[in-house]
């Protein structure tokens, strides 16, 4: 079901088209157009991927699975 040009599920990139191009073309790929367009269509999906590695990292005893009781052995 599309609403505003995108799927359900999809992501508006926030790299623009030209942008999105130039960075293809600095890492060397030479892409059909079609090809462009379907990797442009998940970028956004790449964009929050990334978004959330290059959040800070929470303490390591914020993992419950880092935690001992000793009452439980």
């Amino acid at each position: 079901m599309k609403e505003a040009g995108l799927l359900k599920g999809e992501r508006m990139p926030n790299t623009t088209l030209e942008d999105f191009k130039a960075l293809v073309r600095r890492a060397g790929l030479t892409l059909t157009v079609a090809q462009l367009a379907e990797i442009y269509s998940a970028w956004g999906h790449v964009e929050g991927m990334l978004a959330r590695i290059r959040a800070p990292m929470l303490p390591r005893e914020a993992e419950p699975s880092h935690t001992f009781k000793p009452e439980y052995f």
